[in-house]
């Protein structure tokens, strides 16, 4: 069964508190959280790793109080990516993963999703060096995460190592256990079509659904060229049980165009519920 979630994320610069009325408001009973920067540092990694079983209490309290279940852990990463090139700061990395994984499995996440990495041009690092790097990590990371009954996902993000499908299979490929978190917008950008990036979907585990288009990475729901419809039927005839969650990433110029990002996620989330309805 697929299921639609919301992100507590969209919003700009709201408290986890805050968030959550939004998404109940919203008509959302399932959510992801963000761990990471800007708007994603809803939950502080240091302040979860520190104390998970505190955090995890705080998060379950927030949820339970709008009757919310939470599927993924959006960390992003720790301020460096994972591949970076100073061992010591990998080692520190591998230590906040460990512990985060400790607290996303007290809170109840279904999976934690980190980026895979980029090609450290300035450090003199070379793109099969960078690509090395992710596999040792997330091989590391994929068997933290088990340890703890979690699924580890990546996004196959533009500007990182797998930002094309074909080398986000070969990072799965080489890194048993690993998934993917699918976001269309982002292959959008490299001006693939749904033909090239539905390869991705035997590899996925959760999704991102934003609308974008060549021109902007963000679009409004009826304005973009990401077909819902059909990548619900497609995911329905792949047999995909999982996530679908709606994804939109406040930004200063989207909201001096006139954007209100309730409302775009409000739209986008009628989409899915309309297609869901008629698989």
């Amino acid at each position: 069964m697929i299921r639609i979630a919301g992100a507590t994320f969209s919003f700009g610069d709201l408290t986890i508190e805050q968030a959550t009325v939004v998404v109940d408001e919203l008509g959302f009973d399932l959510v992801d959280v963000g761990a990471g920067w800007s708007n994603y540092h809803q939950i502080l990694p240091q302040e979860a790793v520190d104390d998970p079983d505190g955090q995890a209490d705080r998060l379950r309290r927030v949820l339970d109080a709008h009757q919310l279940a939470v599927s993924e852990l959006f960390i992003m990463h720790f301020g460096h990516p994972i591949n970076h090139p100073a061992a010591q700061i990998r080692e520190w990395t591998r230590g906040m993963f460990e512990g985060i994984t400790h607290f996303a499995q007290k809170s109840g996440f279904e999976s934690v999703m980190m980026i895979p990495g980029h090609v450290h041009d300035e450090e003199g690092q070379s793109a099969q060096e960078a690509f090395d790097l992710s596999v040792e990590e997330l091989r590391f990371m994929v068997d933290a995460a088990q340890q703890r009954e979690l699924q580890c996902n990546v996004e196959p993000c533009i500007g990182s190592i797998a930002e094309q499908p074909a080398d986000a299979i070969r990072l799965i490929d080489a890194v048993p256990g690993l998934g993917l978190t699918v976001d269309y917008a982002h292959q959008v950008q490299l001006g693939l079509g749904p033909e090239q990036i539905e390869p991705l979907h035997p590899h996925a585990r959760h999704f991102h659904a934003k609308q974008s288009s060549p021109e902007s990475f963000q679009a409004r729901p009826d304005e973009g060229v990401i077909d819902f419809p059909r990548l619900m039927r497609k995911l329905d005839a792949d047999d995909y049980e999982g996530v679908v969650c709606v994804e939109f990433v406040t930004q200063e110029p989207l909201l001096e165009a006139g954007w209100d990002f309730k409302t775009e996620t409000a739209r986008l989330k009628q989409i899915l519920d309309e297609a869901l309805a008629t698989l």
